[in-house]
């Protein structure tokens, strides 16, 4: 059984093929354990005999070659573990890594290679979202301008009513207050046709087949890599990668260009070769 074929503790149970919640097959632990059984006993045999070594000291301080004897034949021991372990992690993970390479080839992934299906997908839904966008921003914009022209039409309507009361004789009252309340009742409707105009053509567009909306996001993309000011972006970088671009510095250029704000110096390790 492949690693990747190990039952989870966590898989539904559909049939009998696939365990589900309360099956009694190896999970994938179990399965790491069986197969490096070899690695975890020799682990845990130098662990005991470190400590013990250890144990035997006073403030962890070597005395006498003997006792260097003993420390550099665990390192050297830990150091052999240490190549068994990352051929066995090797041995192990190459598969999957082949195997996740493959799902990733044909499902896509956040960046999905030309030909995956999310590519094809979201091909598909940028045209469609392209010329639907479009479309609708005609639409929309029609429906702006023919608010606008009632609007200003209802405008008009009300500012002619207002001057036929103003011009009504004053001696008819009765006359005069019912021109009044007609130009005051077109005022409100044009009132409200300009409050409309105003958010014509700004809400989502409901269809048989979907509803159609627009989102405004803030986008960039760099014209001159050279005269970005990384100072700005500071915040936003995380530290870890900073590190990362200082020890790719260090590593290049030693201590003959100083960092600001950092110490380069040389460091000192034991190393142990059997």
């Amino acid at each position: 059984m492949r690693v990747s074929d190990a039952p989870s503790i966590e898989t539904p149970e559909v049939d009998e093929a696939v365990p589900g919640i309360g099956h009694n097959r190896p999970t994938v632990t179990d399965l790491f354990r069986d197969q490096c059984a070899d690695l975890i006993e020799a682990v845990e045999k130098l662990a005991t005999r470190a400590n013990a070594e250890r144990d035997k000291l006073g403030a962890d301080k070597i005395s006498s070659d003997d006792e260097r004897d003993t420390f550099t034949s665990i390192g050297v021991e830990a150091a052999k573990l240490v190549k068994r372990v990352e051929a066995r992690r090797e041995e192990i993970l190459q598969p999957l890594r082949n195997e996740i390479s493959e799902w990733n080839a044909l499902f896509g992934t956040d960046r999905p290679a030309q030909g995956s299906l999310k590519y094809r997908l979201n091909a598909m839904k940028g045209y469609a979202s392209t010329i639907v966008g479009r479309y609708d921003e005609e639409q929309r914009e029609i429906a702006r301008k023919k608010a606008a022209e009632e609007a200003e039409a209802a405008r008009k309507e009300a500012e002619r009513r207002l001057e036929e009361a103003a011009a009504i004789d004053s001696a008819k009252s009765v006359t005069q207050d019912v021109a009044l309340q007609e130009a005051a009742a077109a005022d409100h409707r044009a009132r409200h046709l300009e409050r409309q105009a105003l958010s014509a053509g700004a809400g989502p567009t409901r269809t048989d087949a979907g509803t159609i909306s627009q989102a405004t996001a803030w986008d960039f993309r760099i014209v001159d890599a050279s005269r970005i000011d990384l100072n700005k972006l500071r915040p936003h970088i995380p530290l870890a990668d900073i590190e990362k671009a200082i020890r790719k510095h260090v590593r290049a250029n030693r201590d003959t260009v100083p960092i600001a704000g950092v110490e380069i110096f040389q460091t000192t390790r034991t190393q142990f070769r059997g």
